[in-house]
Order: C-alpha cells, then sequence, then structure tokens
C-alpha cells in the first residue's frame, strides 16, 4: 500500500513538472545565464589578465562522488564572472542554478559521467533566445573537474561553444571552474 502511495505521488510531481515548464515563458532561458558569463568573460579578456589555474590535489578519493550539492565558482583570467549552485544527481543528470535575475531563466539541466583519470565530465546543451523571444542559437557549457582531497573541493576546467540558428559554431569561451560540496551541519 504505502510503495503505491509513494509511486503516485511521484507521478503526480512529475506531471506538476511538466505542466510548470510547458507553461514557462519563452523568455526564460538557461542561456541568457551564459551569455551573461560570455559577456564576463569578454570584459575579463579585454583587460588582458593573464589565465590563472586552480591547482587541487586529487588526493585520495576512493568511495567519494560528485553526487550532491555544490557551491561553484567560473573564472577567467583570476576573475570570477559567475557563481551557481550545482546539484550532480546519481543518475547521470546535474541541475544548475546560476546566481542571475530568474526573469530571464535561471536554471539549467545537464549530464555527467565519470571519465578516465578520475576526472568527471558534464555537458549543457541550451537554447538561446533574446529579451524579444527570438531564437538565437545554441550554447555548449561542457566541464571536465576533479575532486579535490576528501571529496569536498573540485576543479577544472570550462567552456561555452556558442553556435548561430544553423549550427554555425561562432566563438567559444574557456576558464576554470571550481566548486565547494554544501553539506548538512
Amino acid at each position: 500500500m504505502k510503495l503505491t502511495q509513494t509511486l503516485n505521488f511521484v507521478k503526480f510531481a512529475a506531471c506538476m513538472v511538466l505542466v510548470v515548464g510547458l507553461s514557462a515563458s519563452a523568455l526564460a532561458s538557461c542561456g541568457d545565464s551564459l551569455s551573461a558569463m560570455a559577456a564576463g568573460a569578454a570584459s575579463v579578456h579585454s583587460q588582458s589578465r593573464p589565465m590563472q589555474q586552480n591547482s587541487q590535489s586529487a588526493g585520495d578519493n576512493s568511495g567519494k562522488s560528485m553526487v550532491g550539492l555544490w557551491h561553484i565558482q567560473f573564472t577567467v583570467g583570476g576573475q570570477t564572472i559567475q557563481e551557481a549552485y550545482q546539484l550532480w544527481n546519481a543518475g547521470g543528470t546535474e541541475v544548475h542554478n546560476p546566481n542571475v535575475d530568474p526573469r530571464g531563466g535561471s536554471v539549467c539541466l545537464g549530464v555527467w559521467k565519470h571519465g578516465s583519470h578520475g576526472a568527471y565530465k558534464l555537458a549543457h546543451r541550451v537554447w538561446s533566445y533574446d529579451t524579444s523571444g527570438n531564437f538565437m542559437g545554441t550554447i555548449h557549457l561542457s566541464e571536465t573537474l576533479t575532486l579535490g582531497e576528501g571529496g569536498q573541493t573540485h576543479s577544472g576546467s570550462f567552456t561555452l561553444d556558442f553556435y548561430d540558428p544553423s549550427g554555425t559554431f561562432q566563438f567559444e569561451v574557456a576558464g576554470s571552474v571550481t566548486g565547494e560540496r554544501i553539506s548538512v551541519e
């Protein structure tokens, strides 16, 4: 009986997520936050600052995983261009909630896998719209991360690849990403 109630609740919750998602405004897009990241990166590059890499020791991470909630920062040339919360799920999906105005769409979805040499690979594919609701193309966010010692931090690199509506590559922004695990105290 309890299993049936749980399954019914899960079906109801999934249905509600679908209804809310389908009723969202066409202007709400994760692409706005990624475009803002690119603008921030362009500003940093125009200041001609040298690239700084964050070097975290991989250490002994046996039994550690990316699964959990993280506070992350994207940097280009040593300057933070965006921060976000990321939730890495056990099933290989990820939710990204950047610190941007939520009216432009502040939640992104991605997929991840555990790669070779302890690295974790993340991919987002985002539809991008301007403020008038016109389709601008797609943005591909990719991250390659390694857990720090003890599994409470991570560091690595990210790239943002921008494509026009026909799928033609436009430009790329690259930088570093670091994260700190959020735990229950």
